[in-house]
């Protein structure tokens, strides 16, 4: 023999019930008094005013789910959030937003592993002479040379009109100039980059600066220093 699971009263099917059982009980007991059965009409009253004391608990719990739906966030599956665009078009890279947010957790991260951690800044000499198509060219290309080059756990991003920046983990600055060659070659040596050369600034953790501020105004100053040596070259920061 199969048995039914029953559903249980919602809500408002209980207070409903509960002021039903309260109006009941209420007519039993003025009946009850009339005929002069004051016992029964005593245990009438009794069994309305808990039949109201339970319609006003199932009231109280309605209105407060009513409430929590008034304050809930709802999601219009129909129109979802956007994603947040965080590559260059024109590199492929992430944007500065992304880069900034990425050099902090990095220069954390270094400190808490106790590991170096290199920023190369690479700007194209020669950009703004050059024709708007020959530039996107040359960005390409430099976006290329990064992802060929780079490590996954590396990052890399469009951060001016001609700049690129490179956050290289766990690399001192000895490795970090080997890399910026390469990129800078990869560039500087293409059929479609002979129009310009790259120059490059490196600044390290620990050894130049303890946060990301600095780190990044010091591999600026190291670029400012290549481009003033004759451009076409990596320079890394000096010790304060």
């Amino acid at each position: 023999m199969r048995y039914r699971r029953l559903r249980p009263l919602p809500a408002s099917g209980r207070l409903a019930l509960s002021l039903v059982c309260a109006v009941a009980a209420t007519l039993a007991a003025g009946l009850a008094f009339l005929a002069g059965a004051v016992a029964l009409g005593s245990t009438a009253c009794g069994t309305a005013a808990i039949s109201l004391a339970l319609a006003a608990i199932q009231w109280r719990a309605i209105r407060g789910a009513r409430d929590e739906d008034s304050d809930a966030i709802t999601i219009d599956l129909r129109n979802p959030i956007p994603r947040l665009s965080t590559n260059d078009p024109v590199t492929g890279l992430v944007d500065k937003t992304y880069f900034r947010v990425t050099l902090s957790q990095r220069v954390a991260s270094a400190r808490r592993h106790l590991q170096p951690l290199s920023l190369v800044v690479f700007e194209l000499d020669g950009f703004e002479r050059a024709r708007p198509e020959r530039r996107d060219q040359a960005l390409r290309l430099l976006g290329s040379a990064l992802r060929r080059t780079l490590r996954e756990c590396d990052t890399a991003c469009r951060y001016g009109d001609a700049a690129v920046a490179a956050l290289l983990e766990d690399t001192p600055e000895s490795g970090a100039a080997a890399a910026a060659e390469r990129v800078r070659k990869a560039v500087t040596m293409s059929p479609t980059g002979r129009s310009f050369t790259l120059s490059a600034g490196i600044a390290c953790y620990p050894s130049h600066a303890l946060d990301a501020h600095d780190l990044l105004r010091r591999s600026v100053q190291a670029l400012a220093a290549a481009r003033a040596a004759g451009r076409d070259r990596v320079e890394i920061a000096g010790v304060d």
